[in-house]
């Protein structure tokens, strides 16, 4: 499987590359990042040379750039049907993680 990480020089998906990375050794992870103020790729220093990691240095609102990415890793979009199942999965997921608590209103 192939994941493309956007934003993943980031605290936040840098952390995520690393936990698919050591979870998934057989996964592929590419981080796609404009390394703007949050995003530094030293924090990805770890990964680099990994031979299942990529980090692709572009802007995830180039479409050029995004399409030729797609082309080089013979990617495939999923169906609109696909991401309505995956995102019912995710949701589902998300739920079972959900906890609300109990506000009781003070008069």
């Amino acid at each position: 499987m192939v994941i493309i990480v956007t934003g993943g020089a980031g605290f936040i998906g840098s952390n995520f590359i690393f936990h698919m990375l050591d979870t998934y050794p057989d996964y592929r992870i590419i981080c796609l990042d404009k390394l703007t103020y949050a995003g530094n790729l030293s924090t990805l220093a770890p990964v680099m040379d990994k031979p299942n990691f990529r980090f692709v240095k572009a802007d995830i609102c180039d479409r050029e750039a995004v399409y030729k990415l797609f082309e080089e890793e013979n990617l495939i979009l999923w169906s609109i049907s696909q991401r309505k199942a995956m995102l019912t999965v995710l949701l589902k997921i998300r739920a079972s993680f959900y906890r609300p608590t109990l506000s009781v209103p003070v008069f």
